[in-house]
């Protein structure tokens, strides 16, 4: 099997709610993508009609605590919401962006990739190889 067959990557799709400042909501579907390669993060893409418009890279620690309380700052900022009886996780983009997203979808893709790398065990291999290149240089 050559390494990258046995690198895990995980994909979904879920819907969000774009919130806008005057309260009115857009639906959005989102492409979520978890690669062991880069264990720390969760991309976020947002796509329409086949064309990606953004992709935010997520912590996804911030993610998985963001579902239990307010996380964040500068930038990204994240807290949990209850929307009626639906749990949500509102991720706030650049101070201005808010963006909903049903918290049980979330959490069983975030439940998929710590099953896939556990919390502790996140390597960056690359990184790891080059660090131990320069510091024999040096």
């Amino acid at each position: 099997m050559a390494p990258d067959e046995m690198t895990p990557v995980l994909r979904d799709k879920v819907f969000m709610r774009l919130v806008s400042a005057e309260g009115h909501e857009v639906p959005v579907l989102a492409h979520l993508t978890y690669d062991a390669r880069d264990p720390y993060a969760v991309i976020v893409g947002f796509t329409h009609g086949g064309c990606v418009y953004a992709e935010w890279r997520l912590d996804r620690d911030m993610l998985w605590e963001g579902m239990r309380g307010t996380v964040g700052e500068g930038d990204v900022r994240m807290w949990p919401a209850l929307n009626g009886s639906r749990q949500e996780l509102c991720i706030e983009l650049l101070g201005e962006t808010v963006f909903s997203v049903w918290a049980p979808s979330l959490e069983r893709f975030l439940a998929s990739s710590y099953a896939s790398v556990p919390a502790g065990q996140e390597n960056l291999e690359e990184l790891d190889a080059f660090l131990a290149e320069l510091l024999a240089a040096g």
